[in-house]
């Protein structure tokens, strides 16, 4: 990826989304925890934030929707339900598509607006009817609501002529009407400052959009303004720089002529008639510069707030174009021969006095007023700074917190700007964050006084700010000596934790994984080397060296094992945390009331082993909500409670992680397994009829069989348990399936900690080695002849109180098998093959190592009773066997 921010963004965005889809389905469990809500909009609104850095303008302000609508659940304004959660997280699966796209293409689809808009349009639906009403004045920028410009000629006059000027030589002309939303303020929006940074500003006009409500109910922090301006700048920056707000601005590109508006008192007289005919005249003959002067004069005669005179100096800045458009001077000059009637198609406007607006032309003091540009005066700084933390410290609940917050966190955030601090400036986002969410200032006062701190602090507070505001010394105090010296070391704390983390591309891990896996092999050289010295050199103290130095070696190569091992690890949880959204929405479909519950989530394995989890444990957990747990009525009939648990849990067991699903449902039922494996053809009438209970009920597990009854997007295909068998036995682990009837079910699997580096013992079968993988044996012992018997006709023997059968390695080999000597114990190796112990004869033990297995390629590629091969240190080849294949 070319664009290494974005590289960045892509995974924290994807953490941002699965945290706001597990925080929602637990406030569809507990709609009061204010905790859930709380991480939930921190994350969305987090997201919004991070994704305007990018060109993806349709995914902010979808999730800017979504986030409006968690605000209003979070404000208490409504309730969330089912439906509504529903909603939010099928327009968090369509942010994660984008953010799929985005890794892909680095940029979104083609269709991306339109679903944008769709999306949108349904989650405004849901918001109150305030804010939908000031949405409503269009669902994306430049909407089909924004043809109506009839409040063009709300604008002043000279701004519109001066826009209107550089739209003749070639600039675009871009007309917005923006309306923030009553409670703009809370949300950390600033329509002012906002509207200021508009490119090419031209025109504002800045008004109520209603009344004004009387001084005893005015509420200073509820925005009631409405911006309409004209600007020069290309529209994409425009819709660019609204994009946080988009549906609540209305913004069109017109033509220059659209800005032609005729107002003032109608009035005609003979020399604007003898005027008319003249410069019909002129236009015929293109003579511009004639008529130019002519129009100059007969201004200066003309009484300006007539509409003669508007029509007037309309045509001037018609004239004053480089190349001036004939159309646009004739009409004009025939509305000033009817005395102002307008003739463009514009209906009659009535002049209106504008509450502020601004010249292009001068100096313009709304920008010089901007705060930003305040910063350059260092003590005006200070004394903003320091009066907004007086107001701050006394703010006695959450909501005045969330009230004076932002204005402290503007002020930071400039100087953060100015000075080019990009850890000051997270910090104060971090700060205002929590202020937002919590209600808390202790970590903006924090920030305000490090800042203060760096410099003499100015104590000579005006008396306006002073006189405003008069806090309780002691509450003061309390405020600054405890909660902001705990709040900042916190703070503090989670800065230096975030710095001592470090993330690293995955391929560089699996690198050093390989690497130490070659130094595993190299490692296992060492113990031939000393054999050699001893037997070939007859150098008996340099083979005792060298094992010692094998010694240090094989303890520092397996330390550093482990620790890459370490790195490696990830926990079930990345598995898991996809299931709590599955279970509800197949519960929700399938009309059944489940709820998960998940143990040893902190449970940690390897990550080839985790990624590869997701598959079975999909199929499983399916089958166990289709199949295994019944509908609630059929639950009430037999005496269970409606609402079934279905119970993930993972553990360590010696070096393998377990992951068991449990349901408490009607469990499997082997008569009816049987009948249907018999009906889809996977056993025959005799052999169904030769199995027991549990081999019966493993039949699940073979392809094509299935009990559903119909085929559904679900099941009845038969490849879904078999599915994940496969997967599982791939990866060198193991699936058991329990049940009792009308009691439930547990699917239990069993894999590897790690597949990076395998765990042999090499034994001696017809003078050639072979590798046993170390998962599979429980013991190695010794056997006296005479303690074999046998069996119906197969060798065993007894090892506490358990027969163990026996089976010479070298037979099920097809090796030679060597001579028997009654004298001589049996070398027995004791595995566990499907739960069931088995004893294999083999000719000698010799040592366990770690080795790298590599699976059989080529033409050699499927062969049955091998796992794969493995390099051994004096440069031999070792045959690694898969017993359950082979036996």
């Amino acid at each position: 990826m070319t664009n290494a921010l974005l590289a960045r963004f892509i995974p924290e965005a994807r953490d941002l989304l699965q945290s706001s889809a597990s925080g929602l389905l637990r406030l569809e469990k507990n709609p009061s925890d204010a905790t859930a809500i709380n991480e939930v909009f921190r994350a969305v609104h987090t997201l919004k934030g991070s994704s305007g850095l990018f060109d993806a303008m349709a995914l902010t302000r979808l999730v800017h929707a979504a986030e409006d609508l968690l605000g209003e659940v979070r404000s208490a304004k409504r309730e969330l339900d089912s439906d509504l959660v529903d909603m939010l997280l099928d327009s968090l699966d369509q942010v994660s598509a984008w953010i799929d796209d985005l890794e892909r293409h680095e940029r979104l689809p083609a269709d991306a607006d339109r679903v944008c808009k769709d999306v949108v349009t349904r989650l405004r639906a849901h918001c109150t009817q305030t804010e939908a009403a000031a949405s409503d004045t269009g669902s994306v920028a430049g909407g089909a609501a924004a043809a109506d410009l009839g409040w063009i000629a709300d604008l002043p006059e000279c701004d519109r002529i001066a826009v209107f000027g550089r739209a003749c030589r070639g600039h675009p002309v871009v007309a917005a009407r923006y309306r923030p939303v009553a409670g703009c303020f809370y949300s950390g929006e600033d329509p002012f400052n906002l509207v200021l940074q508009v490119p090419e500003l031209g025109a504002l006009r800045v008004a109520p959009p209603a009344p004004w409500p009387h001084i005893g109910d005015l509420d200073p922090y509820q925005c009631n303004l409405e911006f309409v301006l004209l600007s020069n700048g290309a529209r994409v920056e425009i819709e660019h720089l609204f994009r946080y707000v988009s549906e609540q601005v209305e913004i069109e590109q017109i033509q220059a002529d659209a800005l032609i508006r005729i107002t003032g008192d109608h009035h005609a007289a003979p020399v604007h008639e003898d005027f008319a005919d003249e410069a019909r005249t002129l236009v015929a003959a293109q003579d511009w510069a004639a008529l130019r002067d002519a129009t100059a004069a007969l201004l200066r005669l003309t009484n300006p707030d007539l509409r003669n005179a508007v029509a007037l100096r309309w045509l001037a800045a018609v004239l004053d174009a480089p190349f001036p458009n004939p159309a646009w001077a004739s009409a004009l000059i025939e509305v000033i021969a009817a005395g102002g009637v307008p003739a463009l198609g514009a209906p009659p406007s009535e002049p209106l006095r504008p509450v502020l607006t601004t010249v292009a032309a001068g100096p313009d003091p709304i920008r010089e007023a901007d705060p930003r540009n305040a910063c350059s005066d260092d003590s005006l700084q200070r004394r903003i700074i320091a009066a907004q933390r007086q107001i701050l410290a006394a703010a006695s609940d959450a909501d005045r917190v969330r009230r004076h917050a932002p204005a402290v966190v503007q002020v930071l955030a400039g100087l953060a700007r100015v000075e080019g601090d990009d850890r000051r400036a997270a910090d104060v986002a971090a700060a205002g964050e929590a202020a937002e969410t919590d209600g808390t200032a202790s970590m903006l006062l924090a920030l305000v006084d490090r800042w203060l701190a760096t410099d003499t602090v100015v104590d000579d507070l005006s008396d306006e700010a002073s006189s405003r505001v008069q806090p309780d010394p002691s509450e003061e105090a309390r405020a600054t000596e405890t909660s902001a010296p705990v709040k900042a070391d916190s703070a503090r704390e989670e800065r230096n934790a975030a710095a001592r983390m470090l993330k690293v591309d995955q391929a560089k891990i699996d690198l050093l994984m390989n690497l130490i896996g070659e130094l595993v092999v190299s490692k296992n050289s060492l113990p031939f080397l000393a054999r050699r010295a001893e037997q070939v050199h007859g150098s008996r103290e340099m083979a005792r060296e060298i094992k010692d130095q094998y010694a240090v070696i094989d303890r520092l190569t397996q330390e550093m094992q482990g620790a890459i091992m370490q790195v490696r690890m990830l926990p079930a949880s990345e598995v898991f945390d996809r299931f709590p959204r599955l279970v509800r929405d197949l519960a929700r479909k399938l009309s059944k009331k489940i709820e998960l519950v998940i143990e040893g989530e902190d449970t940690a394995a390897d990550k080839t082993i985790i990624e590869a989890l997701g598959d079975p444990l999909l199929h499983i957990v399916r089958n166990a909500l289709d199949h295994g747990i019944e509908p609630p009525a059929d639950r009430t009939q037999a005496g269970k409670p409606d609402h079934a648990t279905l119970l993930m849990k993972a553990f360590q067991e010696a070096d393998q992680v377990v992951i068991e699903v449990t349901d408490d449902g009607r469990g499997i039922d082997p008569d009816k397994v049987r009948a249907a494996a018999v009906a889809k053809g996977v056993v025959s009438a005799a052999e169904a009829a030769q199995l027991s209970d549990q081999a019966a009920t493993e039949l699940i597990f073979r392809p094509g069989f299935s009990t559903a009854a119909q085929v559904s997007d679900l099941s009845g295909r038969g490849v879904g348990l078999d599915v994940a068998l496969t997967t599982v036995e791939k990866l060198g682990g193991r699936v058991g399936v329990t049940s009792r009837r009308g009691m439930g079910t547990t699917v239990r699997i069993g894999l590897p900690l790690s597949m990076a580096v395998t765990r042999v013992m090499v034994v001696g079968v017809a003078d050639e080695l072979y590798g046993i993988p170390m998962d599979v044996i429980a013991e190695t012992v010794r056997v006296p002849r005479r303690r074999v018997k046998m069996i119906k006709q197969s060798p065993a023997f007894v090892l506490r109180n358990t027969v163990v059968p026996l089976l010479r390695l070298s037979r099920a080999l097809g090796c030679a098998e060597r001579v028997a000597d009654d004298d001589v114990d049996e070398a027995v190796l004791v595995c566990r093959i499907g739960g069931n112990p088995i004893g294999l004869v083999v000719d000698s033990f010799r040592e366990g190592m770690d080795v790298i297995l590599k699976p059989f390629d080529g033409v050699l590629a499927g062969m049955p009773g091998f796992a794969g091969t493995a390099l051994l240190g004096d440069g031999h080849v070792l045959l690694v066997l898969d017993l359950k294949e082979l036996l």
